[in-house]
């Protein structure tokens, strides 16, 4: 029961602070750009496998639901931008990539795995949190998506 109620006051804070400026915008991320829009904030590093699955898809989610107000952002934990750079040329992204060596924007939403992503309402809160990338599962994660984008429409 502790552990659900660290989660929920943990989530609740991220919630206050999703679009709120913070140190995320002195590192190329100010989500604060994004208001009014659905952010699929997606954390991830060259030596992750299910990251390799998760590019071809997000570039698909970013084409088709773009024009519905969703934004996808890749944010790359690698502490050698050579490896991720090496990484976005065997998987070029059809979305915003942040550089986050020193994980000071991954700090902020306390990872457990790689990938992890983070949506954000067009409210700014976070709604949904997707620890690692499972095939099979991508139904469940446009259901999410689709709710917030006719969420705030």
């Amino acid at each position: 029961m502790q552990s659900g109620l660290r989660r929920v006051l943990g989530l609740a804070l991220l919630c206050a602070a999703a679009f709120a400026a913070s140190p995320a915008a002195a590192q190329g991320l100010d989500l604060s750009a994004y208001r009014g829009k659905v952010v699929y904030l997606d954390f991830w590093a060259s030596w992750c496998a299910p990251c390799r699955q998760s590019f071809p898809w997000m570039n698909d989610l970013q084409q088709q639901y773009g024009p519905a107000g969703l934004t996808v952002i890749g944010v790359n934990v690698d502490h050698d931008r050579q490896a991720a750079d090496q990484f976005l040329r065997q998987s070029p992204p059809g979305f915003k990539i942040v550089y986050d060596p020193d994980g000071h924007i991954a700090g902020q939403y306390n990872l457990k795995e790689m990938p992890t992503t983070v949506l954000i309402g067009r409210d700014g809160k976070v709604h949904y949190i997707h620890s690692g990338f499972v095939p099979g599962k991508e139904g469940e994660y446009v259901t999410h998506i689709g709710a917030l984008l006719h969420a705030g429409s």
